[in-house]
């Protein structure tokens, strides 16, 4: 698998915006579709304004990670290539290019969460996401 910092062609874009979509749809079954696919249009015009960190293999895109700044504004993997380490390979990645790193992660997301810990990172007090009514925690991390 390689990781590439990628500036997304339109085929290319519209393929992570599908892993996107379909990765939030399968982490967050608290929350009505329907939020998640009125905010595909936002997020299409910011993920050419975002660092992309994308893994791929011969097939095609697996996954990617998006961040603004040292804030991960995500980390999608493609249905078909989950459970292959392809969200650890991208974390790792971006563990060694930054010194720091932060994200907001859904409590109710426990999978995430999870991942998240065992990355290292710590999370903070949950507060409730306005838009989604859900509780959201901010967790960071620090290079040692």
């Amino acid at each position: 698998m390689k990781i590439q910092i990628l500036t997304p062609t339109p085929a290319e874009l519209d393929r992570l915006l599908a892993i996107w979509l379909q990765g939030n749809l399968d982490a967050h079954p608290f929350i009505p579709a329907s939020y998640w696919q009125g905010m595909a249009p936002t997020v299409a015009t910011q993920l050419p304004q975002a660092t992309l960190y994308v893994a791929r293999n011969d097939s095609g895109i697996l996954g990617f990670a998006g961040l603004q700044g040292t804030d991960i504004a995500g980390i999608f993997v493609a249905r078909d290539s989950r459970d292959q380490r392809v969200g650890h390979a991208l974390m790792t990645r971006l563990q060694a290019d930054y010194d720091q790193l932060s994200l907001s992660v859904y409590t109710a997301n426990a999978r995430a969460s999870r991942f998240y810990r065992q990355h290292g990172f710590q999370a903070q007090p949950a507060v409730v996401d306005p838009e989604t009514q859900q509780l959201d925690q901010c967790m960071t991390w620090t290079r040692a």
